[in-house]
């Protein structure tokens, strides 16, 4: 009669540079928690000096969004200018405008408090990466596609909305879906190596 014996693998004792990344990692998973929390609070405050603020040293103009205590420029317009219907087609802008940054840094910190935690090349870190290249490719296309509404509400204040920062995220973030695809691959090749005694 034979018996079955399983022998658990030995662990290895983690190296200096793997003690490194993983304090260095604790570090960078407080300062995407800060930054994930102060996103959503500009994010909170951009809504309300959208819809609230009736100061002028905020304004929007054909170049973009300006903080002035002197004149405005000509073709600005202080938020407390604007019609209810300019605030209410622009309220779903700011939104949509802030969620890719502020989930990408979310990922960002879950990311590193995996890699704190000594867990590395995972399936969860992989689906995070992956998250993270679709932040950026939505943050990409977000000043587009909020052009294309706002032309179509004929609200549409700012005309600085294509930049050369938004091809290079775009190009970025298809850049990071590729590497989470590869680590994901890489993750099922060992996990079948493993399978085989």
């Amino acid at each position: 009669m034979a018996s079955i014996v399983e022998i658990a693998p030995s662990a290895a004792a983690p190296t200096p540079a793997f003690r490194q990344i993983r304090a260095a990692s604790r570090g960078f998973e407080i300062l995407f928690a800060a930054l994930f929390a102060i996103l959503i609070g500009v994010a909170v405050l951009s809504l309300w000096v959208l819809l609230f603020y009736q100061g002028a040293l905020v304004a929007v103009g054909p170049h973009g969004g300006i903080i002035s205590t002197g004149p405005l420029p000509a073709g600005f317009v202080p938020f407390r200018d604007w019609s209810l219907g300019e605030k209410l087609a622009y309220a779903p802008v700011v939104i949509v405008r802030a969620l890719p940054t502020i989930f990408l840094f979310w990922f960002l910190r879950g990311l590193f408090r995996s890699y704190g935690k000594g867990r590395v090349f995972t399936a969860d870190n992989a689906g995070r990466i992956k998250a993270m290249g679709a932040c950026l490719v939505a943050d990409a296309a977000a000043p587009f596609a909020c052009h294309l509404v706002l032309s179509a509400t004929g609200f549409e204040i700012d005309q600085m909305w294509a930049h050369m920062g938004s091809l290079q995220e775009l190009v970025l973030g298809g850049v990071v879906l590729v590497i989470a695809g590869v680590m994901q691959v890489g993750r099922e090749i060992e996990e079948d190596r493993e399978g085989f005694v």
